[in-house]
């Protein structure tokens, strides 16, 4: 039953007088999908495509005005609608490059119908990446969704991008989640 949980399968041939061969068939993986990869803090983070909507990157003046602040929140005019902004590096607790530039980097992603903006440090490429799942210690982390093992044998953390819009207050908590709250 657990090999079956996983998608395994087995094969069990039995001989009389020649003994009983098993082979069991483990999948290479248990999702392989097409992610952009980007950087933060020094580190990098996989954000699946699914939620990707476009890339927008800001330079010069348009960097250093483009950005608005309505009370708290930092906000984009993209296309003359205001589009809240998230900075991976804040939202995350990552400690800050040294480099200054004048370039803004935002990956326009949706959540739950409601699009945002990630403010990342750069934006490397995309890859179909190999899903690992989270060690039971990190599964409590809104934030993450799994990790993959990138070309260089580093590990990447992949972005649960519904996560980090609950997290940084762009997106309510989703009907399902408000459910479980008010049966307990």
């Amino acid at each position: 039953t657990n090999f079956q949980n996983i998608g395994d399968t087995i094969d069990n041939q039995s001989h009389a007088g020649r003994g009983t061969s098993l082979k069991i068939k483990i999948p290479l993986t248990l999702a392989i999908i097409p992610a952009l990869v980007v950087t933060s803090g020094r580190e990098r983070f996989a954000i699946p495509q699914v939620s990707l909507l476009e890339l927008v990157r800001l330079e010069g003046e348009s960097a250093r005005k483009g950005i608005e602040r309505i009370h708290d929140t930092n906000f984009y005019r993209l296309r003359g609608n205001l589009l809240p902004l998230v900075f991976l590096s804040r939202a995350l607790d990552l400690p800050a490059t040294d480099d200054v530039n004048e370039v803004v980097n935002i990956v326009v992603l949706q959540a739950d119908d409601r699009p945002f903006g990630l403010v990342v440090d750069g934006i490397c490429d995309t890859e179909e990446i190999v899903v690992k799942p989270l060690g039971k210690e990190l599964k409590g982390l809104n934030a993450f969704a799994g990790a993959t093992i990138m070309g260089d044998g580093r590990v990447a953390l992949i972005l649960d991008v519904l996560g980090i819009a609950q997290q940084s207050n762009v997106v309510g908590a989703s009907s399902r989640e408000r459910a479980l709250v008010d049966k307990s």
